[in-house]
C-alpha cells in the first residue's frame, strides 16, 4: 500500500528511541480416488468444493457432472459430496439406493426430495446470513471451534426425523433456532450414511473470503491515507465487509477453515468404516503455522537494508529450501534503486522482488480502476516496467497494489490470471479505525485458495490475505501482540493453523515492527518466507496425490505422487480404521516412522509423504514384506489393539448358518487382548457389516469384511474400542451383523452384549 508521514514518524521515533528489538495449475485438478464431488453445469460454485477438499488435504477425489452419473459410477466411490443442485426423482432413488447399500453421501444445501433420506423434515422457512454452532462433543466435531461462526447463504430450516444434529443454526451470535444446520444419519444395515449442511458450504466459503458481493463496486468506510491525499471514494478490499459483514468479535477465529475442516471431518469418519482416507497436512515438517513476510517499497530504496536484516536474523546454516532461513518479499516500483546485479542475488538468496502496480493517476491520489481493461494494461505496464529495470529476474508471479485499489468484485484477480500473477495480497485488514486494534482474520481464513468469480468459478490466482500490516498496527507494541494472537492460537490447543502475511514497509530498511514480527515467529519455531515461497509450496501441495487406494482385509494401500515444490510434505494416515486401530505402515515393505497427532479431533499417522507405495496395517491385515525394526508409532504409548477383527476359520468349523450366531459371551471386559467374539456361517456369497452401537443408536464400532463364498466360517472380534480406538464405557451395547450379497440382498442378526469397565 503507501506508506503514511504519520507512521515514518513513529518508525523513526521508535529506532531513534533505541527500542528496536533483536533480530532474531489452472484450476483445481481431480487426482481421482474414493470421493467423487458431484456437480452441475448450472451453477459454477459446486467446483469449488474441489477447491476445499485440496486445502484441506484430501487428494483423492474425482468430480463428474450429476447428469453423467448413474448407479454403476456411484459403486466405484465411498464417498460423494453432491452440491447444490435440483434432482430428479430418479437421480434421488439413485442415491438412496447407494446410501442404503453402504455408501456415504454429503449433501450441501440439499434438494428437498432428499429429506427423508437424510432424516431431515422441512419447517418451510429460511434463515440468511446466520450463524452455526458445532456440537463438540462428539465425532465429527470433536475438535472443532465450540464458538458460533458465522455463515453467509441462506439455510433451510428443518427439524430432525432421524438424523442427528452436527451442527444448530443460529438467528445470531448467541441464539440458538430449533434447525440443524448440518446433520447425520446411519441409513440401512450396510453401513451407509447421509449428512446435510443446510446451507451451501461453497458459497458461504467464497462470500467468507472475499466479501459481500451486493457490495462490490462501493465505497463505504470513508477511510483516507493521509499521505495520498485520495478521496474517500477510494474502493480497497475492507469495503466488502465494512462495517460488520464480519463480526469483528469473532475476527480471531477462521470461521471458513473450520467449517471446512469440518466437512474434511464428516468426509474422513464417514468413510473410517470402508476405508480409512488419508489426507496431507497444510505446512511443511510439521510446521502449524508460517509468517509470510512481504513490504512495500515506493521507489524509497529500503529494499537492500531490509533484506539485510533478513539475512542477518536467519540462523547460521540455514536452508532456505527447508524454510528454516528468513526471507522475504518487497514489492517494488520500477524506479526503486536496485542494481540488477543485486535484485539477481537476492533471488538466488531466496528473496523475492516483484512489482508494485499503480492505477495511472494514483500519484498521489489512490484512483480507482475502471473495470477489467484498465487494472489489466496497469499490471502488464507494471510487469513491463519491472521487466525493464531487472532483466536478470524472473517473471513476477505474486503481487499487492498501489493503495490496495480493489474497485469491484473480481476484475483485479482476472486480471492477475491473464498477467501471469498466480498469488495477490491486495486483501488488507485496514484501516485502524475499523479494526480498533483487533488481531485476526478479517476474510474467515488463513490458507491460500483460489479466487472466485462472480459466477463461482475459479480463477488459478490464489488469495493470501494481509492480516497485518503496518498501517493498522502502527506501533511495535501493536505489531507484538497482533502477531502474538495470531500465532499463539495456530500453534496452541486452538488449532487455528495459518500462514500469516505482513506488510512491513520496505520503504524503510531498519523497521522495528519486522525485527518484532521475526523474533516472534523464532521464538514459537515458526518460519518466516516469501510469497513466492508460499506459491510454490501451495502449487506443490495441490499438485500431489493419493494414488490407487485401497482397502481389503485390515490393508489400506496407496502410492504416493508429491508435486515439484512440495519439499516436507506430510501425509496423515487416519489411525482408526474398519478393523481397528492402525499398527503400521510400510513404504516399498520396509517400516517407516510415524508420531501421532490428533487434529480437528481426530487421530492421525504422520509419515513423510515422499514418492513410493505405501500399506497402513490394521488390525486383520498382514504385514507382508521386510518389517524393519523401528517402525510403528514413536509415541511412548502405542495406538494399536493387536487383536485382529475377523478371522476366517476352516470349513469343518462347527459354526450356525447365518443368521445364527455363535457368540463368546454376553458379558466381557476389555483389555489385555480379550474380545467379544461371534462365529457364523455364511449362508450365501456375501459381504459382512458388523456394527456396535450405544443404547441411544449411536454407532461405537463398525467393521467390515470383503465379500466371501457361500459356506465360509467367519468370527468377528471386537476389542471393546471405539472409531477413536479408545476403549468404551461400561453399558450395554447393541450389536448388529449384516450379510449382503452382490444384488443388495441382505439378511440381518442383532443382539446385545455388556461390557465392563477395561482393564490392561
Amino acid at each position: 500500500m503507501v506508506l503514511r508521514r504519520r507512521l515514518i514518524s513513529v518508525l523513526v521515533a521508535t529506532v531513534a528511541a533505541g527500542l528496536l528489538l533483536a533480530p532474531a495449475a489452472l484450476g483445481a485438478s481431480a487426482p481421482g480416488g474414493p470421493v467423487l464431488v458431484v456437480t452441475t453445469s448450472g451453477d459454477p460454485f459446486g467446483a469449488y468444493y474441489t477447491e476445499i477438499l485440496h486445502a484441506e488435504g484430501l487428494n483423492e477425489f474425482a468430480t463428474a457432472d450429476i447428469s453423467q452419473v448413474t448407479a454403476q459410477t456411484l459403486s466405484s466411490y465411498s464417498v460423494v459430496v453432491l452440491a447444490r443442485m435440483s434432482l430428479t426423482d430418479a437421480q434421488v432413488a439413485m442415491l438412496t439406493t447407494w446410501v442404503q447399500g453402504g455408501g456415504d453421501l454429503i449433501a450441501m444445501r440439499p434438494d428437498k426430495k432428499l429429506a427423508p433420506l437424510l432424516g431431515i423434515a422441512d419447517a418451510g422457512t429460511t434463515l440468511s446470513d446466520g450463524y452455526v454452532g458445532v456440537d463438540t462433543s462428539a465425532p465429527p466435531g470433536n475438535g472443532i471451534t465450540s464458538a458460533t461462526m458465522q455463515f453467509h447463504d441462506t439455510a433451510d430450516r428443518y427439524v430432525l426425523a432421524g438424523a442427528r444434529s452436527v451442527a444448530a443454526l443460529y438467528s445470531n451470535a448467541t441464539t440458538a433456532t430449533a434447525s440443524p444446520a448440518v446433520t447425520l444419519r446411519a441409513v440401512g444395515s450396510a453401513g451407509g450414511q447421509a449428512a446435510a449442511f443446510t446451507y451451501d458450504l461453497a458459497r458461504s466459503v467464497v462470500w467468507t473470503r472475499q466479501g459481500n458481493p451486493a457490495w462490490a463496486g462501493q465505497e463505504r468506510d470513508n477511510a483516507i491515507d493521509p499521505t495520498s491525499g485520495d478521496s474517500t471514494t477510494s474502493i480497497r478490499p475492507d469495503d466488502l465487509f465494512f462495517p460488520d459483514y464480519v463480526n469483528l468479535d469473532k475476527v480471531t477465529i477462521p470461521q471458513a477453515d473450520e467449517q471446512q475442516r469440518l466437512l474434511a471431518n464428516l468426509v474422513t469418519q464417514m468413510s473410517a468404516d470402508r476405508i480409512p482416507l488419508p489426507r496431507l497436512w497444510y505446512f511443511p515438517r510439521g510446521y502449524r503455522a508460517a509468517v509470510v513476510m512481504t513490504g512495500d517499497d515506493h521507489g524509497n530504496d529500503g529494499t537492500n537494508g531490509a533484506f539485510d536484516n533478513l539475512r542477518a536474523a536467519s540462523p547460521a546454516g540455514c536452508s532456505v529450501a527447508d524454510w528454516t532461513c528468513v526471507r522475504g518479499t518487497s514489492y517494488v516500483y520500477s524506479n526503486t534503486t536496485i542494481s540488477d546485479a543485486q535484485a539477481a542475488q537476492d533471488q538466488a538468496d531466496g528473496f523475492e522482488i516483484a512489482p508494485h502496480p499503480r492505477v495511472p493517476g494514483s500519484n498521489p491520489q489512490c484512483n480507482n480502476f475502471a473495470g477489467f481493461d484498465q487494472i489489466n494494461a496497469t499490471i502488464a505496464n507494471a510487469i513491463s516496467a519491472f521487466q525493464a529495470s531487472w532483466p536478470g529476474l524472473p517473471a513476477p508471479t505474486t503481487t499487492r497494489t498501489h493503495c490496495v485499489i480493489w474497485s469491484d468484485w473480481d476484475s483485479q484477480a482476472r486480471a492477475d490470471q491473464a498477467n501471469g500473477i498466480r498469488l495477490n495480497t491486495d486483501y488488507y485488514f485496514w484501516p485502524d479505525s475499523w479494526v480498533q486494534g483487533r488481531a485476526g482474520m478479517f476474510t474467515g481464513s488463513g490458507m491460500p485458495m483460489r479466487f472466485a468469480a462472480i459466477n463461482g468459478s475459479m480463477y488459478d490466482v490464489y488469495q493470501a490475505t494481509t492480516q497485518l500490516p503496518d498501517e493498522t498496527y502502527t506501533t511495535t507494541a501493536s505489531v507484538q501482540n497482533a502477531i502474538a494472537t495470531l500465532l499463539d492460537d495456530a500453534v496452541g490447543p486452538q488449532g487455528f493453523y495459518g500462514f500469516f502475511t505482513v506488510n512491513m514497509h520496505t520503504d524503510i530498511a531498519n523497521h522495528p515492527g519486522r525485527d518484532a514480527v521475526v523474533a516472534a515467529a523464532q521464538a514459537r519455531g515458526v518460519p518466516v518466507i516469501s510469497a513466492r515461497q508460499l506459491l510454490t509450496w501451495t502449487d506443490g501441495r495441490n499438485d500431489s496425490s493419493f494414488q490407487g487406494l485401497g482397502y481389503a482385509s485390515g490393508v489400506l494401500s496407496f502410492t504416493m505422487s508429491v508435486g515439484a515444490g512440495a519439499r516436507g510434505l506430510q501425509a496423515m494416515v487416519p489411525v482408526a480404521g474398519p478393523s481397528g486401530a492402525l499398527q503400521t505402515v510400510l513404504r516399498d515393505g520396509q517400516a517407516v516412522p510415524f508420531t501421532t497427532q490428533t487434529i480437528k479431533g481426530v487421530a492421525y499417522a504422520f509419515v513423510d509423504a515422499v514418492p513410493g507405495a505405501y500399506r497402513a496395517i490394521y488390525p486383520g491385515g498382514a504385514v507382508g514384506g521386510a518389517a524393519a525394526a523401528g517402525g510403528g508409532p514413536s509415541t511412548a504409548t502405542s495406538i494399536a489393539a493387536r487383536i485382529p477383527a475377523f478371522s476366517v476359520l476352516a470349513r469343518s468349523t462347527r459354526a450356525p448358518t447365518f443368521p445364527s450366531l455363535r457368540r463368546s459371551a454376553r458379558t466381557f471386559r476389555p483389555g489385555g487382548g480379550r474380545s467379544f467374539a461371534v462365529t457364523f456361517r455364511l449362508a450365501r456369497t456375501s459381504r459382512v457389516v458388523f456394527t456396535v452401537r450405544t443404547a441411544r443408536g449411536a454407532i461405537e464400532r463398525r467393521i467390515r469384511v470383503a465379500s466371501h463364498r457361500k459356506g465360509t466360517v467367519l468370527r468377528l472380534r471386537w476389542d471393546g474400542r471405539n472409531t477413536r480406538g479408545r476403549y468404551v464405557k461400561a453399558a450395554t451395547y447393541r450389536f448388529t451383523v449384516s450379510s449382503i450379497t452382490a444384488r443388495g440382498r441382505a439378511q440381518t442378526a442383532r443382539g446385545s452384549v455388556r461390557v465392563l469397565t477395561a482393564r490392561p
